[in-house]
């Protein structure tokens, strides 16, 4: 297989140089800003930062203290797509791109593996990745995994008029035998990647738990402050917890036929939606043409919440986002939550996050 000497890795950042080759039809040029310090000082770079990274194309800039600094974040400025992408190694064998682009075209992007975990938490926007004849679909507002052999290519396809937005976790093997000493549950292709490099690619992926989608979000979202860095690296490690968390979980029960994870997928756009705030489970049920009983177990088994319970989540993601960008009181935002006492909201919101309304307007919190 030929590769290209810019080859891009996902999050579409020049990678690797392979050398002695030409640049595929369509390729799009990019360059990343690695504006924070605990990577940038980092000499050499960490494997993770190495895999989505072309070396020669970082430019460094004095951005101040912290892992993010108020700086320039334009990175991504072409013909097909426009937008940001930003690096940070959080710990030795653990980094983090967090990317928000918009694709005015359609964009081929391609990368060569460096024997490397990577998990991707899609906010928004899909893509199709492939690598020699197997082909698979990074669906949006997914959670999902890829490895692959060393040394293969991965050739990414993000379709016209999209905005990607995602988070994806790049880890090393010795990284996740400390992580994960015991190994219990884990799906046999990642337990095969642990033990030693793998023969062949794999993507799968499931929809996207709404504590991590919460998580994801805040970090994309993270501005410079006092707590910053410590916040950033303890959301870092919790995403990369749960992430790890829920390919357990993949293991633990019988495996779900792709038919049904997409009716798990059409419950969860449903629960997003206007319209699917106030339908009941049997309303829920009709609207996706889905047995109830079925639909109910299912939805637990990918997700790991009853449908309840991943929508009463939904609702205090929506009043924290209300607390944090607006000056409602907190009254309208328990009201709009659908409590009627701000008292019994306050309640239920502290058992979510650990602390109360009042508290989620604190610049430290």
């Amino acid at each position: 297989m030929r590769r290209d000497k810019n080859a891009t890795a996902q999050g579409g950042v020049p990678a690797h140089r392979t050398g002695g080759h030409t640049e595929p039809a369509g390729f799009t040029k990019r360059d990343l800003l690695l504006d924070n310090l605990l990577t940038r000082n980092r000499d050499p770079l960490d494997p993770t930062i190495l895999a989505v990274v072309d070396p020669g194309k970082i430019r460094a800039m004095d951005c101040g203290a912290g892992l993010l600094a108020d700086t320039e974040m334009i990175h991504e400025a072409g013909p097909t797509a426009q937008g940001w992408l930003r690096g940070v190694t959080v710990r030795q064998g653990y980094s983090v791109f967090l990317s928000d682009v918009s694709h005015l075209d359609r964009s081929d992007y391609f990368y060569e593996s460096r024997d490397l975990l990577k998990l991707h938490c899609n906010l928004g926007g899909g893509s199709t990745i492939s690598s020699g004849n197997d082909e698979s679909e990074c669906h949006p507002g997914s959670f999902s995994f890829l490895v692959q052999p060393d040394g293969s290519i991965k050739k990414e396809v993000a379709p016209p008029k999209v905005r990607s937005r995602a988070i994806t976790m790049i880890c090393t093997r010795d990284l996740l035998r400390d992580f994960l000493p015991g190994r219990n549950g884990l799906p046999s292709t990642i337990l095969e990647y642990m033990r030693g490099s793998v023969a062949q690619f794999c993507h799968s992926d499931a929809p996207l738990p709404v504590p991590m989608q919460s998580i994801a979000e805040e970090m994309l979202n993270l501005r410079p402050g006092p707590m910053t860095d410590l916040m950033f690296e303890a959301r870092a490690l919790e995403l990369l917890y749960m992430g790890l968390q829920q390919l357990a979980g993949w293991s633990a029960g019988p495996d779900l036929k792709p038919h049904h994870r997409r009716k798990v997928q059409q419950v969860r756009d449903l629960l997003h939606s206007t319209e699917g705030t106030s339908l009941g489970i049997g309303q829920i049920s009709r609207a996706v043409a889905w047995n109830e009983t079925q639909m109910m177990e299912c939805f637990k088994q990918v997700t790991g919440m009853t449908i309840s319970a991943y929508r009463q989540r939904l609702r205090m993601d929506e009043a924290l986002a209300m607390l944090r960008t607006s000056q409602r009181s907190i009254t309208e935002i328990a009201l709009e939550a659908g409590y009627e006492h701000p008292g019994n909201f306050t309640t239920a919101f502290k058992r979510t996050f650990g602390f109360t309304p009042r508290a989620a307007r604190s610049p430290c919190n």
